[in-house]
């Protein structure tokens, strides 16, 4: 019956589908086969017509061995398994093809491509892990230093300022990671309008700079700023920039050891305005580099922790950059420094 069917038709209807489709015939070899699955296995158009499995997937053996149950047995079986030189993630139905009276006449295959759902499980699980693990630190400091009070610490009142204090870092703490998560989520769920007017670089940076001058001036750090005389006005969220900035410059500033130096540069690229930020810190090694945009990773988890950062500031630029249609960029070296580079479009 499979022979006998309307292969342009088969193929038509096929072709309009977003998953895989191979048909086995009853001696286990390719009859039809869309367009997706010669993709799924890197094939010119119609050269998986006549193979079995064994020859298209060689290295697969689950693969393998589930057409074959399918041929043989007319069992159906579903499985998830990786493909491609890429390694996507695919659920595979095999399913075999009967007649009205039971009797078998080939096997389809169908492969659902699920690698953004297994990418965005992972992603979502090691979020809340995070989370918890980020909330959990301050948390635990909290109720322990509370504990101690209770139980007579408050009699001695340096002790008691003491214990407070660190209270009140661990709750500032929270609610700058709380902050931080609130802006992440309303950037990425687009929640928060982006508004792009026109906007003086130069004046925010310059804004952004005198922000930050008591952090500046407790490391006895030098700051210089660098830009063309006739720099052209970006288009940006003026708020959502200056956030953007002052992420990149506090960054710098807690990786900058005492009297160093940090420079902030603009330059102009065709329609595009780019800012670098450079630092003459400690530097990032090779391979934390590409991981540095993630959110709640850092490079020294202990100085960052200690130095309160929340993990999430290059996150938070990085979303923001482009939701402007803009680019991140990082270069460092261990033991001279890094640079961090945004642009955004000219007016």
């Amino acid at each position: 019956m499979i022979a006998a069917l309307d292969q342009p038709k088969i193929q038509a209807i096929l072709t309009s589908l977003v998953e895989g489709v191979i048909i086995f015939d009853l001696d286990g070899q390719v009859i039809v086969a869309n367009h997706i699955a010669e993709r799924i296995f890197h094939t010119a158009r119609g050269t998986l017509v006549g193979k079995t499995m064994q020859a298209i997937s060689p290295n697969n053996g689950e693969l393998v061995a589930m057409v074959d149950e399918a041929v043989s047995g007319g069992k159906e079986t579903f499985a998830e398994t990786m493909l491609g030189t890429h390694n996507q993630v695919y659920r595979v139905v095999v399913r075999p093809i009967k007649n009205d009276s039971g009797q078998m006449e080939g096997t389809v295959v169908v492969f659902h491509d699920i690698t953004d759902i297994r990418n965005f499980a992972q992603v979502r699980s090691e979020f809340a892990g995070n989370v918890s693990h980020e909330l959990r630190t301050p948390l635990t400091s909290i109720k322990g230093f509370v504990e101690t009070l209770l139980d007579g610490a408050m009699a001695n009142a340096d002790t008691c300022r003491r214990f407070l204090t660190i209270i009140d870092t661990e709750t500032d703490r929270l609610s700058r990671l709380i902050e931080d998560l609130l802006t992440l989520s309303s950037i990425e769920s687009k929640e928060k309008l982006i508004q792009p007017v026109p906007v003086n670089l130069a004046h925010s940076i310059r804004t952004v700079i005198n922000m930050l001058g008591p952090q500046i001036s407790e490391k006895d750090l030098m700051v210089k700023f660098i830009y063309p005389p006739e720099m052209p006005l970006v288009h940006a969220d003026e708020d959502l920039l200056g956030q953007v900035l002052i992420n990149l410059l506090d960054n710098a500033i807690k990786y900058t050891p005492i009297r160093g130096v940090v420079t902030i540069r603009c330059r102009e690229r065709e329609s595009r305005i780019v800012i670098t930020v450079t630092d003459t810190g400690v530097g990032i090694p090779e391979d934390s580099i590409p991981r540095v945009f993630e959110r709640f990773y850092r490079v020294d988890k202990a100085r960052t922790r200690s130095q309160g950062g929340t993990g999430l500031g290059l996150s938070i630029v990085k979303h923001i950059v482009e939701s402007h249609g803009g680019q991140v960029f990082v270069k460092s070296e261990v033991g001279k420094g890094s640079t961090f580079g945004v642009c955004f479009l000219t007016v």
